[in-house]
């Protein structure tokens, strides 16, 4: 089996805005993904804050048609967080300067979990904390 891809919000949402700086860079990325056959996890946080933005950002017809899009594909698995997992996040957290959000710490820590680098997402904490940002950064 591949190593996992874990997503974050800041991927995702620029797979849904057409006119985010790294929309083109998120669509080849899900490409790359499907054409690989990389397992795609979704942690459940990242789908509500997906929402959120999208919502904001966009409008709330396209918040739901990304939500249900999600929801309803099987291209992808969705983890919900436990207490262990979030006590990790939080030991990440703690490390971190106080730009880097809980939700960021908490997709390393589900990273870490699956034995996997690779994070669907822009946000340079990943790259700095030794994680490969999926179609940015090298993958090695």
């Amino acid at each position: 089996m591949k190593t996992p891809v874990i997503a974050d919000s800041s991927g995702l949402v620029s797979l849904a805005f057409g006119t985010d700086s790294n929309h083109s860079l998120a669509v080849a990325g899900s490409v790359s993904i499907q054409e690989q056959k990389f397992p795609f996890i979704i942690p459940g946080e990242v789908i509500t804050e997906t929402i959120n933005v999208i919502g904001k950002k966009i409008s709330h017809t396209e918040a739901l048609r990304v939500g249900r899009s999600i929801l309803g594909s099987s291209d992808f698995s969705i983890v919900e967080t436990t207490a262990d997992l979030r006590r990790r996040a939080l030991e990440k957290f703690e490390k971190q300067a106080s730009s880097v959000s809980f939700t960021d710490c908490l997709i390393m820590a589900v990273a870490d979990t699956y034995n996997t680098l690779l994070i669907f997402g822009y946000d340079e904490v990943f790259r700095k904390n030794g994680y490969i940002r999926f179609g940015l950064d090298d993958q090695k």
